[in-house]
Parts: structure tokens; sequence; C-alpha cells
């Protein structure tokens, strides 16, 4: 008989008619970057992405996302999903056919972040809860009109083979604004009582009943507690809505937050925050006696260990992530075949999120995220043996061993220090870098597995590559930090952000007042790491008007938070000078002003490091330089810099 560590992930649940093989959904997370900007259904891009989450032993597989506002203008930054047309049915039906190949079912999330409709004279209403500015006040025939949308998606879902639909309640979209006692200011029949709250979704559920009666699950997403107060919507709410919302629902799928009071780090947690720490919710909604369906929770799970106990433990029933299938879509069928410590860990960095500022899909830890129509043929198996030297044992570095050793190539790894990881280490020692940390000794643990010969405490220089006679060699020498000619920069109190992590490892940060030059993600980062885990004091002083803008507003919301919990932040700002415990610099105001500094951290940059990486050029027939040492950039960078150079050997 088959055993696993976790019976409670790996029993089976049947609702309905319906049988899922564990407990665990790829809760949804939108492709629009794997789309072109004239596709209206799932492309093969979309399909491979998909059924590559399938294979990897989730049971319900979510696509995000149908929107019911589709009468709008084409977006311009991505493609408009449409099940409306049966000409696009075929291509959906491809989709859930993919999916269930795996044995897993499909399900089609259904979302309105707003409402428009023509009129009889094709011209585009925009109606809102509120009636807010430029809209007009939805009425009960919009409303109306907009559950038929529903419906008639879930008609079209149902004819194009999806097993379930996810029904969006939450974070601040339409049906959770109506629900919302502080963002609802109605004073008519849709406004004031939670019962007259909830009229617009039993609205939509029941046209939705109507149309395909039970052949369709249906699973609704509601914010457990929308984090607005005591006055907004709260968990109190939430079980009553549930408890009239269950007679025409099977799943109680419990989140939090919500867009419009800016909690959007805790719908999708932060580093800053524990994993499963929206779990409480559906604990609370789990333990009510009125409440007779199953329960789902999610919210920056990964760990098999720790969902096991969460349904052991009767918080939930059911367990979904995005992001954790997102850096492995194997991730089900490693903890079922007892390779947990396989799984790549999420460092919950969010660019998979990012849609608006980059133009394809893809993940810092999984290289392979958002190609996987294409890598079976980038994939080719290598032609020979080679014997590969890589210089720099950073994630991109390591990336590459894995990578070349995995295709039966002889790989030797030089690092000049005593650890690998390379400037990443710092992960170790700041608390809100949990998860980096976890994927660095993921891939120090595969690369032990991977046989590659690591040699720490070596430094490469030509001679020393030359006598290795490498066919191949991957320069992964990472960057060096930019001094620009400010005044007393070459100071022996000046030091980079890295340097700061080192002595502090070794119990050499004595000093209790920090000005940080440069407000980037790395300087904000340095400075929280300074003031809540040392607490230092700490300055920050930036030239641009925001602090950290390269990165994403979701985890760049919670970074300002405790920026302005515990640090004094000068934006605006330009170092003029450093000086013996004190900084110069010209203010917002174009004031001279000067801050007081035990020592001082420069955080201004970073530039490749060629000088570094070139000399070893010439040294083999082929050499390719990563990460850093190629153009500086992110984890995400270096880690499919490496991984593609492998492929090539």
């Amino acid at each position: 008989m088959f055993e696993t560590r976790y019976p409670h992930i790996f029993s089976p649940l049947t609702i309905g008619d319906v049988t899922f093989k564990n407990r665990i959904w790829a809760a949804p997370a939108g492709v629009h970057l794997l789309m072109d900007y004239n596709d209206d259904a799932p492309n093969d891009r979309v399909v491979a992405y998909y059924a590559e989450k399938a294979r990897g032993g989730s049971a319900v597989i979510t696509y995000s996302a149908m929107n019911m506002d589709h009468y709008l203008p084409r977006a311009k930054d991505h493609a408009n999903e449409d099940i409306f047309r049966p000409e696009t049915h075929r291509q959906w039906q491809r989709l859930t056919n993919a999916i269930h190949f795996y044995d897993a079912k499909a399900s089609l999330e259904l979302l309105a972040f707003g409402c428009h409709f023509p009129d009889e004279e094709g011209n585009l209403h925009a109606y809102s809860v509120n009636g807010d500015e430029g809209t007009e006040l939805m009425d009960e025939a919009v409303m109306r009109r907009l559950a038929d949308e529903y419906a008639l998606a879930a008609e079209n879902a149902l004819k194009c083979g999806f097993d379930m639909i996810l029904i969006h309640g939450g974070h601040g979209l339409v049906l959770s604004q109506i629900l919302s006692p502080k963002y609802n200011t109605r004073t008519d029949a849709f406004g004031g009582s939670l019962e007259n709250r909830m009229k617009l979704p039993l609205m939509v559920l029941k046209a939705i009943r109507e149309r395909v009666g039970r052949k369709l699950l249906i699973e609704y997403r509601i914010s457990g507690d929308e984090l607005a107060g005591p006055d907004g919507f709260t968990i109190t709410d939430c079980i009553d809505v549930l408890a009239v919302l269950q007679e025409y629902i099977d799943i109680a799928h419990i989140s939090a937050g919500s867009f419009f009071n800016h909690t959007e780090y805790v719908t999708h947690p932060t580093g800053f925050l524990p994993a499963g720490c929206n779990a409480y919710l559906a604990a609370r909604v789990k333990a009510s006696d009125r409440i007779h369906i199953p329960v789902l929770t999610l919210g920056a799970f990964q760990e098999p260990e720790l969902m096991e106990k969460t349904l052991a433990e009767g918080k939930a029933d059911i367990i979904a992530m995005a992001r954790g299938t997102i850096a492995d879509a194997a991730l089900v069928n490693k903890a079922r075949d007892g390779r947990e410590d396989e799984i790549i860990p999420c460092i919950r960095c969010l660019h998979c999120l990012d849609y608006e500022r980059f133009n394809e899909l893809s993940c810092s830890v999984n290289p392979e995220l958002g190609r996987e129509w294409i890598l079976p043929r980038l994939k080719k198996p290598a032609e020979k043996k080679k014997r590969v030297v890589v210089i720099g044992g950073g994630p991109g570095g390591m990336e590459a061993a894995i990578t070349a050793a995995g295709r039966g190539h002889e790989v030797i790894l030089l690092e000049k220090r005593s650890r690998l990881g390379g400037k990443c280490v710092f992960a170790r020692q700041a608390p809100f870098k949990h998860d980096l940390d976890r994927f660095l000794d993921w891939q120090i643990r595969m690369l032990e597995r991977s046989g590659t010969d690591v040699r720490l405490n070596t430094e490469a220089t030509p001679e020393l590559v030359a006598e290795l006679q490498p066919d191949a060699i991957i320069a992964a020498v990472g960057s060096v930090s930019a001094k620009p000619d400010i005044p007393g920069i070459k100071s022996p109190g000046v030091m980079t952000a890295i340097e700061v992590y080192e002595k502090a490892a070794k119990g050499q940060l004595r000093e209790e007042s920090f000005v940080i030059l440069g407000g980037g993600l790395v300087g904000c980062e340095t400075a929280v790491y300074l003031s809540e885990t040392l607490e230092k004091i700490v300055t920050v002083i930036e030239m641009k008007p925001e602090l950290a803008s390269e990165e994403f507003n979701i985890p760049r919301e919670a970074l300002i938070q405790h920026l302005d919990q515990s640090v004094t932040c000068l934006t605006s700002s330009r170092c003029t000078g450093i000086e013996e415990h004190r900084v110069t610099y010209i203010d917002e105001n174009g004031r001279e002003m000067e801050a007081a500094a035990d020592r001082v951290v420069l955080a201004l940059g970073m530039r490749p490091a060629v000088e570094r990486a070139e000399p070893f050029r010439g040294l083999a027939r082929e050499f390719i330089r990563i990460g850093d040492c190629a153009a500086t950039g992110t984890v995400r960078t270096a880690v499919r810099s490496g991984y593609d150079a492998a492929l090539q050997l």
C-alpha cells in the first residue's frame, strides 16, 4: 500500500459528483503576458503553462481570469479573454482537455473589477456601486444584467469542459465593494444592512444556478476580513454572508484584504509576513457551526509540513497556492513522493504578478516558467560530455552548474569565498528574506546532489582555469558597487551594503548611527535590517522622489510601511560630502543640511565586473558571461541566465 507523510493533503475529497485526488488547488494567477494582443482565448503557450501545473499534481487548476466587464475596449497591455463567443470554445476546450489529461479538474475564475454596458445605440456606460464621479449608479436593472453575464459565462464554461468556476467576490472587486460597509455608502435597497448589501452576490449566484443547475461546482472567493478596521467587512460579516450564500455555492474560499485600502501585501503575503498568515480567517469560518460546506485557505503556503498541519488541525479542508506552483509546478508530486526537499522555494518577490512593467511571464527561481511551450525545442540533449568551469557561486553560478551537471557534463565550480550564495548571502541575516535564504539552501542542496566539484576558498585565475583544461567557461563573477565622485567617499567609515551584513555576522558592527546613500531596493532593505533587526539609528538619502521605485507595488508597500516605522527617509535629496561622523546633503527644498553618521553605507547601484570576467575569455572554446557580470539585475535574471547558458552546452 502506498503511504505518504502527508495523509491529509493526499486524502481525496468528493463534492457533489466530483472527486478531487488531493486537497491542493493551483490558485488563479493571470497569464496575460503569455497572450498576444489579438488573442481572445488560450493559445498554445497558455495551454502548456496550465498543463505543466496539472502534470505537477495539483488537484484543481484554476484559469485566471474571465472578466465579466468584457465590453470595455481591448486593454493595451494584454489580450482580453472571451468565453462569450462560441467561436473561441474550441480553444478553451483544448485547455480543459490538457488539464484533464493529468487527472486534474479545470476551474474558470470569473471576476469584475468594474462594470460597463452599452446602451441600445452602442454607447458604453460606466457603472459603479456608489455612482462615483464619471460613473452612473448601478441600479437593479444593471445588476441583473451583470448577473446574466456571470450566468452566460458559467454556461459556456460548462460547454468548454470546465468542472467548476471560481467567483471572485473579494479583494475590492465589484462583488466585495457592495458587501463592504465601509465602501458601500448607498442608502437604497442595496445599502445599509448586510441583508441589503448581499443582494447582488445572491443575484449572481441564483442566475448561475438557474442557467447550469448543479452541473458545475461553484467556489466563492471572499475576503474573510477586508482589513479596513472594525467598521469594515470583518470575519463576523464573512460568516454571516456565507451562511446565506452556501445554499448556492460548494466551496468557501477565504482570502483577506482589499486593494481599496492598500492591504494587498496581506492578500499576497510578502516576506514580512509568515507563511499561511491568513489561515486564521478560514479557521474561524471552519469552526462556525453555521457553515456546512468545505472551506479553502491560501496565503504564501508552500511547505508541505505547514499545509498538512493546517489541514490536520481542521483549519481548512483545502489549500490553494498561486506562487507556490509558479515557483515549482511539480510541488504536489514532489511532496507525495517524499521529495519535499527538492521543491523550489518561492522567494515572494511577486515578480510573477508584475504584469504592467514586464513583457513576459517569468519567475525569479523557476527559469522554465512561461516557456513551457518552447523549452522542449530548446532543451536538446548534449552532443558530448564537456568539462565546464563555472566561476562564481552566487545564484546564477549555482543554477548554471546544477543545469550543466544535469545535462551530463563534468562541472567544476570555483568560489573565492568560504561559502556559496554570492551577494544574496545577506538573506541569512535579514528575517524578512527568509524565503531567499531557503532558496539558497535549495540551490546548495541541489548542487551537492548534482555531482559538481565545488571548490570553496578558491579564487579563479587565468592560470588556474587554464590548468583545468575546460571545454566551456561560465563566468558568474557578479558586480561591483558604483562609487560616484562624492567628497569623502573613500573614507574609512564608508562601506557597501554587502559589507554591512558581513560585518554584522562577525559582530563587528558596533556603531549606532548609519546614513545609507541610495534609497533603491538594496538601500531600503538594508535600512530595515539595520533599524529593526540590529536596532540602529538609520537615515536614507535618495535622489529620486520615491523610495524603492524599481520594486513592484505590493512588496514595496510593505517595505515602505516598515521604513515609516523606524527609518528617517530623505527623498529628492543629494549627498554633497562625507565627513567624520556626518554627511552633508542638499534637501528637497535646495537647502544645505547635514545628518549624523557613525558609518556611511553605499547603496548607489552596481556595475558589471567585466574586468574580472574578460581575462578568462579565450581559455576555452565556449565562454559565456551570466548574471550581474553580464548585466546587473536581480535573482531572476541571474538564475535565468545561468540556466540558459547551461542549456547551450
